[in-house]
C-alpha cells in the first residue's frame, strides 16, 4: 500500500467530517431552526455539495475493500500510518481549517452571511471546535482501523480471534486457503483409485 492510498481514504473522511461539522454547528445553535438559518444565510450550493462528498466515500470504501480482498496477493509492506494522536490532531486542525475557510468565504459571498469574524464565531461558531475534536478522532479511528485491518489481511496465515462475551468461548476464523496453496501443501482430498477392467 502506497501512501497515496491512505491519503485518499484520508481526504475522502476529511470531505464527510468537514461536511458534518459544518452541518452538526448549525443544529446545535438553531436546534429545528438549522435549516432555515442555513438557508437564510446562502448555503443552498450545500444540496450539490453534500451528495458529491456521498459519492467520493462511496468510492473511497470500494477502494478499500478491494485492497482489502486482495492484500494477501499483493503481499506489499504496508505504508505505516501515523500515529493515532497525530492524525487525531492533524484532522481536528484541518476541520478546524476548513470550516473557518468555508465560513469566510460564505461570508465574503452570501447576502445573509455575516462577514469576517462574526462568520466563523457568531451565532454559536465557537461549537465548531469541540465538533471538530470529536469527528477528528473518528477519522483518526477509521485510518487507524483501516491500517490495521489491511495489515491483518496481508499476512500469509492470518487469524482473526473474536472472543464471546458471555461464554468466555472464543471463535476462530481462518481464511480459505487458495486452491494452489491447499495442493501444494498436500491439504486436497484424494480421489478414488482408478479401477482398471482386465
Amino acid at each position: 500500500m502506497t501512501s497515496t492510498h491512505w491519503r485518499v481514504r484520508a481526504a475522502a473522511l476529511l470531505s464527510l467530517g468537514a461536511f458534518g461539522v459544518h452541518q452538526l454547528r448549525y443544529l446545535t445553535a438553531y436546534g429545528e431552526g438549522s435549516r432555515r438559518e442555513l438557508a437564510l444565510q446562502g448555503h443552498g450550493y450545500l444540496a450539490v455539495v453534500g451528495p458529491l462528498i456521498a459519492v467520493v466515500v462511496i468510492l473511497a470504501l470500494a477502494e478499500f475493500a478491494l485492497r482489502l480482498i486482495g492484500a494477501r496477493r499483493a503481499r506489499s509492506a504496508a505504508t505505516p500510518v501515523p500515529g493515532f494522536g497525530r492524525l487525531w490532531a492533524g484532522a481536528t486542525l484541518l476541520l478546524l481549517l476548513a470550516f473557518g475557510v468555508q465560513e469566510s468565504v460564505e461570508g465574503a459571498v452570501a447576502s445573509g452571511h455575516p462577514g469576517g469574524l462574526a462568520a466563523i464565531l457568531g451565532g454559536g461558531g465557537w461549537m465548531a471546535v469541540p465538533l471538530a475534536v470529536a469527528v477528528g478522532f473518528f477519522v483518526a479511528l477509521a485510518l487507524r482501523v483501516a491500517s490495521h485491518a489491511l495489515e491483518l489481511a496481508a499476512r500469509p496465515n492470518a487469524r482473526v480471534r473474536l472472543p464471546v462475551p458471555s461464554t468466555g468461548l472464543r471463535l476462530s476464523f481462518e481464511p480459505a486457503l487458495r486452491a494452489g496453496r491447499t495442493l501444494a501443501l498436500h491439504l486436497g482430498g484424494r480421489g478414488p483409485p482408478v479401477v482398471s477392467a482386465v
